[in-house]
């Protein structure tokens, strides 16, 4: 591809300067070092050789001025005679510090919404955000904002009055008072239990331990060997201490265990919205959300979900023997990102959403979650229930935008395409029918090339680029070079 002769000359005029300027240091060095080295040659051997002068009440002469000296002044007879001094090595030079390059103009976090054009597509619209946070966050040259440090988790909620019930009780016990013992135990039990997701399973494990020993001494074998699968379905490896509890406790554990283990195990699927959440059962992380069918011991498990910006999620859930049983809670977003998702829902119903400009509330969002990319997929449902979404983007501190790009989230092929030229716009790519040719911005796209470039030339350049370019947009609707063409 034949580049005009404008922009030939331009970019060779550019490539000059930045070489130019390179060389320029080590001539500059270089003249100093001669200059030094000129000054040195004229000092006479005997004058460097001489040894330091006596201190006297005349005022020293500044270091970058040579002592005067009467013409007619005959030279010092020491002066004459040839001294041994040890040479004094020069002083270590350290290199120049080196300015640190600066990032590519596309640099920047970005933030990732989708907003339901109507009420049918909540849930599609929730999909369709965590795909495309997964899919462009993939991404090694994109960054997305942290929304786990924008909106932490609310505070856990305080134990203290479970710990005081659990604290009461064994003191009871170790009085020998079984029943109040088991009272008190039961009511810890009940506690924790309404805090799934701040109490260890280890913690009430160890309750209901304490709880089957104080029913197994009031004569409640049966109460004893439900509370002792209780703590073998929290806790597994989790074992009554010998030197607090005597051999019949150990024993009627040890067959509440045999017990438990020779039931048929049942059937765990757990799910969220939006997906993608961290699942931890008994305390073990197991993945992200959706999970097929997990095994497990029948019997009640703590099941707790966590995703960054939303509130964690716990339940203590119930699986029974050979049964399938399922779990997808809805995910409470924190309130900042609750906020957040109402403001891009202003900015979705905007008449301005396909303007020029910035629609109103779009550098609001940016500003709240620390984004300089914001990327907008709105969402609907057709008649027939097929989902479709738009996907907007508009870089605030460029005032650039990318608009109307089809995602089908149904359709890999038309998914991939959509989210391509996304990421495109993110990175400051060309998208794929600009007829920019393709030698020039593989140069002008590396960073040492704009980090070497005053602002000047580079807008001057880009000015004889587009005269030089035939009479036809760039891109799609996209606004200035450096994001997107």
């Amino acid at each position: 591809m034949r580049l005009k002769t404008p922009l030939a000359l331009s970019l060779a005029l550019l490539l000059g300067t930045a070489s130019g300027v390179t060389e320029a240091a080590p001539r500059r060095g270089s003249s100093t070092s001669a200059r030094k080295a000129k000054k040195k040659k004229k000092t006479p051997a005997a004058e460097q050789s001489a040894p330091a002068p006596v201190a006297t009440d005349t005022p020293a002469a500044p270091d970058d001025e040579e002592p005067a000296q009467a013409a007619d002044a005959p030279l010092a007879p020491q002066a004459l005679e040839p001294t041994s001094v040890a040479p004094v090595e020069p002083a270590p030079v350290e290199p120049a510090p080196v300015a640190p390059l600066a990032p590519p103009a596309w640099a920047g976090s970005v933030a990732v919404l989708a907003i339901p054009a109507n009420p049918n597509a909540s849930a599609s619209a929730t999909r369709i955000e965590t795909d495309l946070r997964n899919a462009l966050g993939a991404q090694t040259d994109v960054r997305l904002v942290d929304l786990a440090a924008l909106f932490p988790p609310p505070p856990p909620a305080s134990l203290q009055q479970g710990d005081a019930l659990f604290d009461e009780g064994k003191e009871l016990y170790d009085n020998l008072d079984p029943e109040a013992a088991a009272k008190k135990f039961a009511e810890a039990a009940a506690f924790y239990g309404r805090y799934p997701t701040e109490t260890k399973p280890e913690r009430l494990a160890r309750v209901y331990i304490f709880l089957g020993a104080s029913r197994l001494l009031n004569g409640d074998a049966a109460g004893a060997q439900e509370s002792f699968t209780r703590a073998q379905l929290l806790a597994p490896t989790l074992q009554p201490e010998s030197e607090l509890f005597g051999q019949d406790v150990q024993e009627a554990f040890n067959t509440a265990k045999v017990a438990l283990s020779s039931q048929p195990r049942g059937t765990l699927a757990i799910n969220s919205v939006p997906s993608g959440a961290q699942v931890r059962v008994r305390g073990e992380g197991l993945g992200t959300t959706p999970l097929k069918d997990v095994e497990l011991a029948p019997g009640a498990h703590p099941v707790v979900l966590t995703l960054p910006g939303y509130a964690p999620y716990g339940v203590f859930q119930q699986v029974a023997p050979s049964q399938r049983a399922e779990l997808s809670p809805a995910l409470e977003p924190t309130p900042g990102l609750a906020s957040a998702h109402n403001l891009a829902a202003n900015v979705s119903s905007s008449r301005s959403l396909t303007s020029d400009t910035l629609p109103p509330g779009v550098a609001e969002l940016s500003e709240k979650l620390g984004a300089r990319y914001v990327v907008l997929a709105r969402v609907e449902e057709n008649r027939e229930g097929r989902t479709e979404a738009v996907l907007y983007a508009w870089d605030v501190q460029l005032k650039n935008r990318l608009r109307g790009v089809k995602l089908n989230p149904d359709e890999p092929r038309e998914r991939e395409a959509a989210i391509r030229q996304v990421h495109d716009f993110l990175t400051g790519k060309l998208v794929p029918d600009s007829s920019l040719p393709t030698a020039l911005p593989a140069l002008m796209k590396k960073p040492w090339f704009w980090a070497t470039v005053s602002g000047v030339v580079v807008a001057t350049t880009a000015s004889i680029l587009l005269a030089s370019q035939p009479q036809r947009p760039l891109g799609v609707r996209l606004g200035n070079f450096g994001s997107g063409w």
